[in-house]
């Protein structure tokens, strides 16, 4: 595999979205909701700002805009990379994908669960260009993406992300 093929590969892999499987979420749902009222009619439309803020900051190349979405303990989920995990290592990986790649996604959001006042999932799919900046090569992306959000200090924000390709394989 070339190094430029290597490249558009991993590009793929971080912007193809989520094999995260919540395991129990109709369960936690229930249990949560039971435990502690209906969550509030507003949640679904902030988590859809909190997406749309990811990704303006994502097309912007926006590090801080990006980073300052997400929990500190925030794990992401990169199809056919290592976990990242902690804030530290968010803010190294969206500034070497930044340095490598421009970004131009599209989210549509599938479905939004709201599991309780602390927690929710966000389904996704997304589709767009990348762009390598060594080179100029452009490449189609196209995605599919789970997030989980946890209210933190009274506003939502990311979690968990995983992603994963919707193309088929490079040969």
């Amino acid at each position: 595999m070339t190094n430029e093929a290597s490249k558009v590969r991993r590009i793929r892999v971080l912007l193809a979205v989520c094999g995260l499987a919540v395991c129990g979420a109709q369960f936690a749902r229930a249990e949560a909701t039971r435990a502690e009222g209906t969550p509030d009619s507003g949640a679904r439309m902030e988590l859809e700002q909190l997406l749309a803020k990811y990704a303006r900051a994502l097309n912007a190349s926006d590090v801080q805009g990006v980073v300052q979405l997400y929990t500190d303990d925030s794990v992401l989920l990169p199809q056919g990379s290592p976990s990242v995990v902690g804030i530290k290592d968010f803010e190294k990986f969206y500034a070497g994908t930044f340095r490598a790649i421009d970004l131009d996604l599209k989210f549509q959001i599938a479905e939004v669960e709201v599991l309780s006042h602390e927690w929710a999932l966000l389904r996704t799919s997304s589709t767009g260009v990348i762009k390598v900046l060594a080179n100029g090569a452009t490449a189609p992306s196209s995605n599919h993406e789970l997030f989980v959000a946890r209210r933190n200090g009274g506003q939502w924000k990311l979690a968990r992300y995983a992603f994963s390709s919707t193309l088929p394989a490079a040969k």
